[in-house]
């Protein structure tokens, strides 16, 4: 019984799984989880710390071990100077041994060596600070580099979303249109059989409602192909299916030119990174003139020696404490080339961010604008269905009444559709203005709340 009313809600249960019912704010959360993108802009951010790290480390002492152990050896044999030809050894006699042989095989290596060595950097020219500084400002950079990769990433799922959302309502648009138009015909098909229409006035119903059909195909197509699209955002499985949670409306707000720009100047995180590029070009320089110092380290090395593992109380030892300096007299002009470099890279920072602002200048007030036109033309809109409207009303009772003709009441209805249809253009373009203006002045859209 039991397997039985599992198999019976099977199909309920899996439909439920493929459904998601989401707002903005989800939607982005969702996206920002999920998209490889960011996962691979995090793992930046990790590499960007492993860099600190490391430059950190070159201040640190370092110290190496090494341990050998002769496996085979020749020895090479030396001429010898005591060697006298014709003498006789002498075993009571040591000394004879050196004059009866030739040449001498002398063995100056150890069987078995270990070494300590442990280097401490005391002056470097700056390298090891600024190379540290230059690591922080890396680091920096991306982290500001992935909080723009979010924030694009969820304006792209805004306007995705509200492309969506635009969609099913054109739809709805295009349905009420359709189910209008059907109604004319069908109040044509009764006229018509009353004598009150001709036959021409009924086809001209039917063609009307049969041209009004593609229009609403055409809305749920788009329907698909937006859900598609917002689907890839999230990371989702093609066969989810999607339910919107929020809605548009027009909310008006109060918008000056002039403090868009100056939170952008202020705010946007292109320029943020461009200051940090320029303080990294200027430690650039710094590192390129720190090649003309010296540099000095201390140094201490250990050593122990001997020929026999079991006797190590008994070996050898030495070690010795240095200070060494090394200077770069001449490297064939390539020292002064890197500070060249290192300078031009420096100005064309500089002439970058003076472009940069220009251009974000630019792009807020294109964005301004945009708004500003959506915003005159939902009030223009909103008028406008409200007239459409009416008209509409008035249309259908006159036609039934006979006043007008199926062709002007049919125009009528479509001036009501398309009034709709721009009215919600209108507000899907304020609406997206509104998230374009939040975006261009650098305000985070990741936590991006319902319109409705």
């Amino acid at each position: 019984m039991k397997i039985f009313r599992l198999i019976l809600f099977l199909p309920l249960l899996l439909g439920a799984q493929n459904q998601k019912a989401l707002s903005i704010e989800e939607s982005i959360h969702m996206a920002l989880e999920r998209n490889p993108n960011i996962k691979m802009a995090q793992e930046r951010i990790n590499d960007a710390k492993q860099n600190v790290y490391q430059a950190l480390g070159t201040a640190l002492p370092s110290a190496s071990f090494q341990g050998s152990q002769i496996l085979d050896e020749t020895v090479r044999p030396i001429d010898n100077f005591f060697y006298v030809p014709g003498v006789v050894p002498d075993p009571a006699n040591p000394i004879t041994f050196l004059m009866t042989n030739p040449t001498l095989d002398f063995d100056m290596t150890n069987e078995y060596q270990v070494d300590l060595r442990v280097t401490q950097p005391l002056f470097t020219g700056g390298k090891i600070a600024l190379g540290t500084l230059m690591a922080r400002n890396g680091l920096n950079l991306i982290q500001s580099q992935y909080e723009d990769e979010k924030n694009n990433l969820s304006f792209n799922v805004i306007q995705a979303y509200l492309g969506m959302l635009v969609t099913q309502q054109f739809l709805d648009v295009a349905n009420e249109g359709y189910e209008t138009a059907v109604e004319f015909f069908d109040i044509s098909t009764l006229l018509y059989e009353q004598g009150m229409i001709s036959k021409l006035d009924l086809l001209q119903a039917e063609v009307q409602a049969a041209n009004l059909l593609p229009q609403k195909t055409q809305a749920e197509n788009g329907i698909t192909m937006a859900a598609a699209g917002l689907r890839m955002l999230l990371g989702l499985e093609p066969e989810t299916k999607i339910t919107l949670t929020d809605s548009m409306s027009y909310k008006p707000g109060t918008y000056s030119l002039d403090d868009l720009r100056q939170q952008a100047l202020m705010n946007r995180s292109e320029l943020q990174q461009l200051d940090i590029s320029k303080s990294l070009s200027s430690l650039g320089v710094k590192m390129a003139m720190s090649d003309y110092l010296p540099t000095v380290a201390l140094s201490w090395s250990y050593s122990k020696f001997g020929d026999e593992l079991g006797t190590m109380s008994d070996w050898n030892t030495s070690n010795m404490l240095a200070v060494g300096v090394s200077y770069n007299l001449f490297n064939g002009g390539i020292r002064f080339s890197k500070l060249r470099q290192a300078r031009i890279a420096e100005r064309q920072v500089n002439y970058g961010y003076d472009a940069l602002k220009d251009a974000i200048l630019l792009e807020v007030e294109q964005v301004y604008l945009r708004l500003m036109e959506a915003e005159k033309n939902i009030l223009s809109q909103e008028k406008t269905v409200g007239q459409a409207v009416e008209a509409a009303r008035l249309a259908k009772i006159q036609f039934r009444e006979g006043t007008i003709t199926n062709l002007q009441a049919n125009q009528i209805q479509i001036n009501l559709t398309v009034a709709k249809a721009n009215y919600l253009q209108a507000l899907f373009n304020y609406t997206l203005a509104e998230a374009s203006i939040k975006k261009v002045v650098g305000k985070s859209l990741q936590n991006e709340g319902a319109t409705n």
